[in-house]
């Protein structure tokens, strides 16, 4: 088998074991994250209706929405990541009482206990990995959401901005205009 073969196999194994362990992981997060998920789709929605070159079709209220919603819901997804954070802690902690408490059951070389402990925890291993796991995706989202936050911030600051330049300017024309008739 070519070497390329092997590792082509040893991947859809890796694909294969991982399925249920993702779909856990996955499940956590879904949990602590779906409200602002689904704001994120939103938003994602309207940009995909609008297209690439007409941002301007986006409505001032939309962004003050997305502006206002998606910070709320962050708040609520930052407390629960704390939580998961929480659980992914007691989870590793679990694992290594559980080893602990292996290792002094089994007998032979450290290295052989070392092997066998690991056998008997691998699962509160696996939940400790699903929970870190999980943990470091919600992290990831509710930084990826401040970004996206971000820029609705900086549109609607634009948008502001230009609706006084153009107030102003409109104010400065009707002042010269009256100092003219004068």
């Amino acid at each position: 088998m070519a070497n390329s073969e092997r590792l082509s196999k040893l991947i859809k194994e890796v694909q294969e074991e991982s399925t249920p362990v993702i779909r856990l992981s996955n499940q956590l997060i879904e949990e602590y994250s779906n409200e602002l998920d689904s704001a994120i789709s939103e938003l994602n929605m309207i940009m995909d209706s609008i297209g690439e070159n007409s941002i301007e079709d986006i409505t001032d209220s939309e962004i003050e929405y997305y502006c206002v919603k998606i910070p709320a819901l962050m708040y609520y997804a930052g407390q629960r990541v704390e939580e998961l954070g929480m659980q992914a802690d007691l989870a590793a902690n679990d694992n290594k009482v559980a080893m602990n408490e292996a290792l002094l059951k089994v007998s032979g070389t450290v290295p052989e206990k070392k092997a066998r402990a690991e056998k008997i925890t691998e699962d509160k291993a696996l939940v400790a990995a699903i929970y870190k796991r999980a943990y470091s995706t919600l992290k990831v989202k509710l930084e990826m959401a401040e970004k996206i936050y971000s820029g609705l911030k900086k549109s609607l600051s634009k948008r502001i901005a230009e609706v006084d330049l153009d107030r102003f300017s409109k104010d400065k024309y009707i002042r010269e205009e009256a100092e003219d008739d004068e």
